[in-house]
């Protein structure tokens, strides 16, 4: 009897380490078809419960210096701070200093329908305040050193997107506003009190807030590559951002803060269940609530200049998967989907590389024009410069690279664009084709 128990236990163990090995091989070969297509450049680290499974990262972290990455190198994480703002907030309810139900008019009373507005509702996208990335000289006004009051001060003349708690659209300006909110209650600044309430508790020693003079050990240089060029990604003021996406961090210590999150170390279990109950169901405080392939997520995914990283956690399971790249030509949504899917035990295909090529004028001039998604949502393709671009009404616009005679692809976006229904030599239909399919038709 004791043999058998010895043998069967050996066995499971077998079992599950050959499970581990081909989890890790076949990880390894999905992110080294990325690298080698261009789209990978970073550090990757995936558990289960509290065990490392894969550990491995990918290409530069300085060019120049020819200086490799690895588990620590250290990376920008954008819209991954959110889950630590969040975080912030609900420490202070704790503290008794702020309820979720305050009114945003008790911090900013100019502020547009501020008495209509919930620190619930900014935490859970459902405010309606309008996205910063909407203001029409943006891109300019990030390479400014502005402050998070400006900013908001902007945000301040455009339109709700809807009446606030109505429903939900994703904001960053929402999560600036609670960074503000953070600062007015306390005294200290947001970096002080994300110091000394949550990085240092959790011995984040790797994690901190970034801002235009800090010089961040580690930090791996950000680069922007397309399918002509790869070089060091443009400036951005990181006081724009604020409490929206101006964090840096590390793929381990991100593992330990998640790990705090989801065992109630810093709050009650009840709490701690409302982050992932709350809002209209796809975000709750912070966190981005998914289902791939009806497997249950938690987590964010975040974009800066140079930099693209996500953290995924599903709790059947107790796995954990992180990403951070310094080359912001990944792309997240597909890596993180795939990465659950190759986890869980799906097939992954593997990716295929694009190629440029080249379209004379008179090829191009035919998919110029203008192109109608619904009333009011139109996509303008024209070119400027000898370049071809593609405008959505109140976004910037995106450089289109051919690949196929009627089909482009973009250098960050998730999808390629593809005219069909050709008529009279003109197409009459432009497609946007990635995991869903928008179809515009022509109007101009």
């Amino acid at each position: 009897m004791i043999l058998f128990i010895i043998l069967f236990l050996f066995g499971c163990n077998s079992n599950e380490k050959s499970n581990e090995n081909s989890l890790t091989e076949k990880v390894n070969t999905y992110l080294s078809r990325l690298h080698e297509n261009g789209k990978f450049n970073g550090s990757v680290l995936i558990c289960k419960k509290d065990s490392v499974i894969y550990s491995s990262a990918f290409g530069l972290a300085n060019r120049e210096l020819s200086k490799p990455n690895n588990d620590t190198t250290t990376y920008l994480i954008g819209s991954i701070t959110k889950p630590f703002t969040a975080m912030a907030i609900l420490l202070l309810e704790k503290e008794g200093k702020l309820e979720l139900s305050n009114k945003l008019s008790a911090y900013f009373p100019y502020f547009p329908k501020s008495d209509s507005v919930t620190i619930e509702m900014l935490l859970t996208h459902t405010s309606g305040i309008r996205d910063y990335h909407y203001l029409p000289d943006w891109v300019e006004i990030s390479k400014l050193d502005r402050t998070p009051e400006y900013t908001i001060d902007r945000v301040a003349e455009l339109p709700y997107d809807f009446e606030p708690g109505t429903d939900f659209k994703y904001t960053n300006s929402g999560y600036i506003l609670l960074g503000l909110i953070i600062e007015k209650v306390i005294g200290l600044s947001f970096e002080e009190y994300i110091k000394t309430k949550i990085i240092e508790p959790l011995e984040l020693t790797n994690t901190g807030i970034i801002d235009n003079r800090k010089m961040v050990d580690g930090l791996a240089n950000g680069y922007s590559t397309n399918l002509k060029t790869s070089e060091k990604a443009e400036y951005i003021n990181y006081y724009q951002p604020f409490s929206s996406g101006n964090m840096y961090s590390t793929t381990f210590d991100l593992w330990k803060f998640t790990k705090a999150v989801m065992k109630n170390k810093s709050l009650t279990e009840e709490k701690t269940k409302s982050i992932f109950t709350s809002g209209l169901g796809s975000y709750g405080y912070g966190w981005g609530i998914r289902e791939y392939d009806s497997v249950l997520a938690y987590g964010h995914l975040g974009a800066m200049n140079g930099y693209v990283g996500g953290i995924t956690y599903i709790p059947e399971g107790e796995y954990f998967i992180a990403f951070l790249t310094n080359d912001d030509n990944t792309q997240r949504y597909t890596v993180a989907e795939n990465l659950v899917k190759i986890v869980t035990g799906k097939e992954v295909g593997l990716p295929e590389k694009k190629k440029l090529i080249n379209l004379t004028r008179k090829q191009i001039e035919p998919h110029l024009g203008k192109y109608m998604i619904k009333l009011g949502d139109t996509l303008d393709v024209f070119m400027d410069g000898g370049l071809v671009y593609m405008k959505e009404t109140g976004q910037q616009k995106l450089e289109l690279f051919p690949i196929g005679d009627n089909k482009y692809t973009f250098s960050v976006l998730e999808m390629d664009v593809v005219f069909d229904d050709i008529a009279n030599s003109r197409p009459q239909v432009l497609k946007l084709v990635g995991k869903k399919e928008i179809v515009a038709k022509r109007v101009e």
